[in-house]
């Protein structure tokens, strides 16, 4: 049987949870304490086409690698984009899917997403375009699928990671294949080497269902807004490569460092959905934490994997969909673990980086989710900063006393990230108190007491109307040591 790296003590309950009952456990020792006799059944012979079967039926459609893909022996091999085109006009919808590599020894994941393009434009004539007009290929290559709640975040069609199977989709849901003149599926492949010359011809199974769904699946990273670092938030607009998936620069793990933490913090503006959980990292990380802190300040931690290993990353299914109003916010935290103490550690003395198309020897942070958004986009919370004297409550809750919101003068795009910039935080430190209290949710991942008493910026969804002064937060800098008025 497949491992399962849960703790069931601590999470929610997963359809696609693989222990063992105790009487099932309690049958298999009784066989094998009878001399494992073998029975009279006949084996069932396995598919001819080693898909597995959603329903009792083979899959509806198939997309493969347009070619062999060739691996050498040794050394950093670029990650590897391949474009197959999507011969439907008509959108169809997506009831199970089954990702996977001919060769899984190569494959260290694979993401795929879907693209349009402009009539009668390859994917080569993009680019070759966009690199005569000095322009960004996605002036061209736009995703065909995109989160309605966030236009720049494209849908992930699927995952690939050691450990992936099939993947259904609970009662009333499925995810979007778009039809389309020119609609491509985009193979985005991380390959390692193996120590000799490997073939792969990875490819993707799609089950289909009979009608539109009553919730549409988007599969995001589901903490990128915000990123602490060793409990220090970073700023927004750090320079420095971008960390895949997040919007910041994360600093690297430093050489033998054994408990190097990162935690990501993404409010919901809307209210929505939870399906599905699916941590993804690499060799170093040890620990995924997922946990939900609602509009009312209670929290929950709904997924623990105490044990993670890169070896076995799963997609972990919820029982029963877990829906969040509004306002929620979800909080993912995860260890890594650098030293010669780590099994299948390539390097301890080593710093290890988290950038984009990351090698095996980097770092990922990748929280993903697949959800579905409940709200008509027409009530949407909004993010908001404010400034104050950060204090503790006689009832042990965080708040700002002598408060006040901060207006910026920053641009629309930038105000509206759920993270602080350093143009934020300059404008913060130049701002004077004002006579307001707000009540702070979630504010434990930021290390409060290190702030108590100082002045501090304050960003976050604003709860309720003007007056309830209610903010679940998603940054907390500190922009003076004292709170003097």
């Amino acid at each position: 049987m497949p491992p399962w790296p849960v703790d069931p003590a601590r999470s929610l309950k997963f359809r696609n949870d693989a222990r063992l009952s105790q009487r099932d456990i309690d049958t298999i020792v009784a066989w094998a304490d009878a001399g494992a006799p073998r029975g009279d059944g006949v084996p069932p012979k396995p598919p001819e086409d080693s898909w597995a079967r959603f329903q009792g039926r083979s899959p509806d459609f198939t997309v493969a690698l347009t070619g062999d893909m060739h691996i050498p022996a040794q050394g950093a091999f670029p990650y590897v984009t391949v474009f197959v085109k999507v011969p439907f006009s008509e959108d169809r919808w997506i009831a199970a899917s089954q990702t996977k590599p001919s060769n899984p020894d190569v494959v260290h994941h694979m993401a795929l997403t879907e693209v349009s393009l402009p009539p009668g434009m390859t994917p080569s004539d993009a680019q070759h375009t966009a690199a005569q007009l000095g322009v960004p290929v996605s002036s061209f290559i736009k995703p065909a699928v995109m989160t309605p709640t966030n236009p720049s975040r494209p849908d992930m069609l699927s995952i690939y990671t050691p450990g992936s199977g099939l993947e259904t989709y609970a009662d009333g849901s499925a995810k979007l294949l778009k039809g389309g003149a020119n609609n491509y599926v985009i193979f985005n492949i991380h390959y390692q080497t193996t120590g000799k010359p490997e073939i792969d011809r990875s490819k993707i199974a799609l089950w289909f269902a009979s009608s539109p769904p009553e919730h549409q699946l988007y599969r995001v990273n589901g903490a990128g807004e915000t990123i602490l670092a060793n409990r220090q938030e970073l700023l927004a607009d750090s320079p420095g490569e971008k960390a895949e998936g997040t919007h910041v620069a994360i600093p690297p793990i430093p050489p033998f460092a054994e408990n190097y933490e990162l935690v990501g913090v993404t409010a919901y503006l809307d209210p929505l959905t939870i399906y599905q959980f699916h941590p993804h990292a690499h060799y170093r990380a040890r620990d995924f934490t997922y946990s939900v802190v609602y509009p009312d300040g209670h929290e929950q931690t709904v997924l623990s994997v105490p044990r993670f290993s890169h070896h076995w990353q799963m997609a972990y299914e919820l029982e029963t969909p877990l829906k969040l109003p509004a306002g929620s916010k979800l909080i993912v935290t995860a260890h890594y673990d650098n030293s010669a103490k780590k099994m299948h550690n390539p390097g301890p003395d080593k710093a290890v980086y988290f950038r984009a198309m990351n090698q095996s020897w980097d770092e990922m942070f990748t929280p993903f989710v697949q959800l579905s958004f409940d709200g008509n986009g027409t009530d949407s919370l909004k993010i908001g900063s404010v400034i104050g004297c950060l204090a503790k409550t006689p009832a042990g809750d965080w708040s700002l006393q002598h408060a006040r919101l901060l207006q910026h003068s920053s641009s629309q795009e930038i105000a509206q990230t759920q993270g602080t910039t350093s143009s934020e935080l300059n404008e913060a430190r130049d701002q004077p108190l004002g006579e307001g209290d707000y009540q702070l949710y979630g504010v434990s991942v930021f290390g409060p007491a290190n702030h108590l008493g100082e002045k501090v910026a304050v960003k976050g969804v604003f709860l309720g109307d003007s007056s309830a002064h209610r903010v679940n937060v998603t940054s907390l800098q500190s922009v003076a040591a004292n709170c003097a008025q």
